[in-house]
């Protein structure tokens, strides 16, 4: 079974990206090597987007620029964010390279087994064939599409997600549907140290101690390429082991976790705080418990966040480590499942886990501070505003003089917390002036950051009604977006601008960010937005906008329901799509729609 085409070429580049779940992207970066092989130039697309192509190409350090966490926000642990608009990245340019290799080849890429492969490329594939719909003559094909991998374990199995990506991608699966594969999966990437890692925290013949020192590595590059299934079962295969390790061997296991290991620990996922046997359980139930809440099983992240805090051996996991099984157990009831006073009890038990107390370490005035935040969002959610802001603030007081990377990122949190605090109230003036302490905080003062500033210090302005202060700042979003080949960003930046523009009556400016904004989508392979963008420069010249806006629509995968709100507004006139533009907003922050399979 394939998806279906409606052209014959060339003979077509054929490629099977079945090696399993262990390394993420290991499925594209095989077919990119294939279309390589075949001869396709991408050296443009490298040259546009080497941050990410330095990821799906690995290659010695050659000064190429700047590495994907500098430009490109990671998915946060402590608010259970998954969107990573790294993992966005990488899998765009991807999709984009294998439908610029097919049509520069003027041959049909043929993708064998995608769905047996790791989980993240899969993504990339559902991407890609969407992506050549935008794209004349390239043509995109899964071929034996239904066959998975059996299980790693019952924590890891993706199945329903495998038939979710296929389904979006032209194949409609449903998790019975699929077959398993017989063989052991080839290796992909084995000299990497994420498949060396995933390597030894799987096998039988390795130490214990080297296991969990793998394990706790391999959790880390799982969780920052978005490989959930493999961080799964890894860490349901190790969990037994930890009763067979002293907790005096602790100390040295981490250490050996953390050799070489070179990714930031500005999003938290890192085991400073593990002391004990207990510490080292209880880590792996929370990668259990991150696992579930991001493909959206909250009951099954609940019954893993609990686990956290029951003994291991005859000690109980440190402070620290109980408070996080409470924070994260009230985080899933708060933001995920609503039940505020199940979210209030957790958070009361996890404040007694850190009760202030004299020369107490920085890492329980830390983790009490996260419990103060979370206190706050509870409040927020329940309408609670002002003490809501009092928490916020004995938040900031726990991390006075911090700054270590947690610290840091909660500091972060904090000043935007209390901004969007202000702005709810209604004082949009405070809310811009907090806002504006991000200018000088420590680890806000990269290009990523400044972008999403900027963006927010103009939707704060036209709520003040500042037209003329707003422009700047979102003139200065855009070039942040521009200066990394932010297409995505760029086109909501542009799009919502030229709106903003023509309802000032600025007609041709406005005129002008639409059509850059079709150009940022054209090169993000979306049909939806380039349809968006074109229906705008049309709308904002009080003309109708050509045929292929219409055609582009029905080409939409990811966003079929708002694409058929779009072709609606196209059909009653060029005021009903200038009503339906979207306006700036006060955060930047979006769903990753076309690489997100959930429901």
């Amino acid at each position: 079974m394939s998806v279906p085409t409606s052209t014959t070429r060339g003979a077509a580049v054929h490629v099977t990206v079945d090696h399993g779940a262990a390394v993420s992207y290991g499925g594209l970066r095989t077919a990119l090597a294939a279309a390589l092989d075949a001869g396709a130039d991408l050296v443009d697309l490298a040259a546009r987007y080497p941050a990410e192509w330095a990821v799906l190409r690995p290659a010695p350090d050659d000064g190429r620029g700047a590495d994907i966490a500098e430009i490109a926000l990671a998915p946060s642990e402590r608010r259970l964010h998954r969107e990573s608009e790294q993992v966005f990245r990488v899998l765009s340019v991807a999709a984009a390279g294998l439908c610029e290799a097919s049509r520069l080849l003027g041959r049909p890429v043929v993708v064998h087994r995608p769905a047996a492969g790791d989980l993240t490329s899969l993504r990339g594939f559902m991407r890609a064939v969407e992506y050549a719909r935008t794209v004349p003559g390239a043509e995109i094909r899964l071929a034996e599409p239904l066959t998975v991998r059996r299980p790693l374990g019952p924590a890891a199995d993706y199945r329903p997600e495998q038939a979710r990506c296929l389904t979006r991608a032209g194949v409609p699966a449903a998790p019975g549907d699929l077959e398993f594969a017989s063989g052991r999966p080839a290796a992909a990437g084995s000299d990497a140290p994420e498949a060396v890692a995933f390597s030894v925290a799987m096998s039988a013949d390795a130490d214990p101690a080297d296991r969990l020192a793998a394990a706790l590595a391999y959790s880390r590059y799982g969780f920052f390429t978005a490989n959930w299934e493999g961080m799964a079962a890894v860490a349901e295969t190790v969990l037994p082991l930890t009763a067979e390790v002293p907790d005096g061997a602790v100390p040295g296991l981490l250490r050996e976790a953390g050799r070489g290991d070179t990714q930031a620990e500005a999003i938290e996922f890192e085991p400073t705080v593990l002391r004990s046997r207990a510490d080292l359980r209880a880590f792996l139930y929370k990668v259990l418990g991150i696992q579930a809440t991001f493909r959206g099983a909250q009951d099954s992240a609940v019954d893993y966040f609990l686990r956290m805090r029951e003994p291991g051996g005859h000690r109980a996991p440190s402070p620290e480590t109980r408070a996080q099984s409470h924070l994260y157990t009230a985080l899933v009831h708060s933001k995920r499942l609503n039940r505020l006073g199940d979210a209030v009890a957790e958070l009361e038990q996890g404040f007694a886990a850190v009760r202030e107390r004299p020369d107490e370490p920085e890492s329980v005035r830390r983790e009490r501070g996260w419990l103060h935040n979370l206190r706050a969002l509870t409040l927020f959610r329940q309408k609670r505003f002002r003490p809501a802001f009092e928490e916020e603030k004995l938040a900031l007081g726990c991390i006075a003089g911090l700054d270590d990377p947690s610290s840091v990122h909660l500091r972060i949190n904090l000043l935007s917390n209390l901004s969007v605090l202000q702005e709810r109230a209604g004082r949009f003036e405070q809310a811009l002036a907090t806002w504006n302490r991000f200018r000088t905080a420590s680890g806000a003062d990269n290009d990523s950051f400044l972008k999403h500033h900027s963006y927010r210090a103009a939707g704060l302005r036209l709520a003040l009604a500042d037209l003329d202060g707003a422009l700047p700042d979102l003139a200065e979003s855009l070039d942040g977006a521009r200066r990394h080949a932010d297409d995505f960003h760029e086109h909501e930046i542009r799009v919502e601008t030229a709106a903003l523009l023509a309802r000032h009556g600025r007609a041709e400016a406005a005129a002008e960010h639409a059509e850059a904004a079709r150009s940022a989508a054209g090169r993000l392979g979306d049909p939806y937005r380039i349809a968006l963008a074109g229906a705008a420069a049309a709308a904002v010249r009080g003309a109708a906008p050509a045929p292929e806006v219409t055609a582009s629509l029905r080409a939409s995968l990811s966003r079929a329901p708002a694409a058929a709100a779009l072709a609606e507004a196209v059909a009653r006139g060029p005021q009903a799509v200038l009503a339906a533009l979207p306006a700036p907003r006060t955060k930047l922050n979006r769903p990753f729609d076309l690489v997100n399979f959930q429901d």
